[in-house]
């Protein structure tokens, strides 16, 4: 069951079964959330074992890099806050930033906007 809360923290493991993104090598696994029109959220997704980054998509959500995010949750952590456009399930991808990474991570989701990050990724 990959879906998530407002409010609740989560353990996953992005895998070799999961979706493999072709168009830059990379896996992803989706995770569902209920969101209602103008209600902000930071999303946060931690790993220790790859460069974590994150897309949201859903109703109202047309792309572009507003609805994305590599490193603002520092350490190479990704942290994306949004407002959502409309009433409706959306999808979180947990993705990498590097080719064919897997591991553990540790996705949350919080009411409301947090700072971003300055703590730099130094991961080599």
């Amino acid at each position: 069951d990959h879906s998530i809360a407002i409010g609740q923290t989560r353990q996953g493991t992005l895998t070799r079964d999961d979706v493999l993104l072709r168009s830059d090598s990379t896996y992803a696994q989706p995770w569902t959330i209920q969101g209602r029109a103008g209600q902000t959220v930071t999303i946060d997704l931690e790993s220790d074992a790859f460069d974590a980054y994150m897309f949201l998509r859903g109703p109202g959500i047309s792309g572009g890099r507003d609805f994305q995010d590599d490193d603002s949750g520092g350490n190479c952590h990704a942290r994306l806050t949004a407002t959502f456009p409309k009433d409706g399930e959306y999808e979180i991808d947990v993705n990498t930033a590097d080719h064919y990474a897997t591991g553990s991570f540790t996705l949350s989701v919080t009411s409301g906007s947090k700072p971003k990050s300055v703590a730099r990724c130094s991961r080599q």
